[in-house]
């Protein structure tokens, strides 16, 4: 995917843009470690990812992740250390005042609900078509997602492989038409993802492994069913949806 949002900055001055659209591209990565540590996704002290890392889980460029948190570290909402045992880390403070790149992302509420629906649109019609014409190979490496998901050890890696098993299902649906419309719709619900505790993630890979099981079994009801759970959760369990699951 393409980052839409490394080049939003240019078109802050437009009144008619509202929410994440009149972020620059390092404010977007501001609000959704803010949100995070705001929730209590991010614990104080806890360790995050290399800033590589977190470019590629989020769609920017690594010069945005860095410019996103030494503006935080200069705020004291994360500490950047050197050395061997560097790293940046956050230290669970807050500004005292609403992160304005934050409630951007609140302000933003509705339309992630309809790319949720959306999203669970495409992603039903696709795996339904996957469970019926996916070649053994693609079944494998369906799988091989789910496992590295499995295995992941923070979020920035469990992100990677969850992109990357749900673009394996929609491709190996063969209805080429398709997967433009969705690619688009997935990067811009993707824009609005927040870091989660690495337990959160690998129960919602739990998920993964069901509809890979559907798909294995070419019962496409059950794939169908298996999914739309899965996208649909996301009204809940994402920062829009109040009280977050444990």
């Amino acid at each position: 995917m393409s980052s839409a949002v490394e080049t939003a900055g240019g078109a802050l001055d437009d009144p008619g843009l509202t929410g994440i659209t009149r972020l620059s591209a390092a404010d977007t990565v501001r609000a959704r470690i803010a949100l995070a540590v705001e929730l209590d996704l991010i614990g104080a002290g806890e360790r995050l990812p290399r800033d590589a890392e977190i470019a590629t889980a989020l769609d920017v460029s690594e010069m945005t992740v860095r410019r996103a948190l030494e503006a935080m570290a200069e705020d004291g909402l994360v500490e950047r250390r050197r050395g061997r045992r560097g790293g940046t880390f956050a230290t669970g403070k807050s500004t005292g005042t609403p992160d304005r790149a934050a409630e951007a992302y609140r302000a933003d509420a509705a339309e992630v609900h309809r790319l949720i629906d959306e999203r669970t649109l495409f992603e039903c019609a696709l795996v339904h078509q996957a469970a019926l014409s996916a070649a053994a190979s693609e079944i494998e490496a369906m799988a091989s997602h789910v496992a590295r998901a499995a295995a992941a050890q923070d979020w920035s890696e469990y992100h990677r492989a969850d992109e990357r098993f749900h673009v394996a299902v929609a491709e190996s649906a063969g209805l080429a038409w398709a997967l433009p419309p969705y690619r688009r719709v997935l990067a811009q619900l993707y824009t609005y993802f927040i870091p989660y505790p690495i337990a959160r993630l690998h129960h919602a890979n739990e998920d993964h492994s069901r509809i890979l099981d559907a798909v294995r079994r070419r019962d496409p009801v059950a794939a169908v069913d298996e999914m739309r759970a899965h996208i649909q959760a996301l009204h809940r369990t994402m920062y829009v949806g109040g009280a977050l699951d444990e």
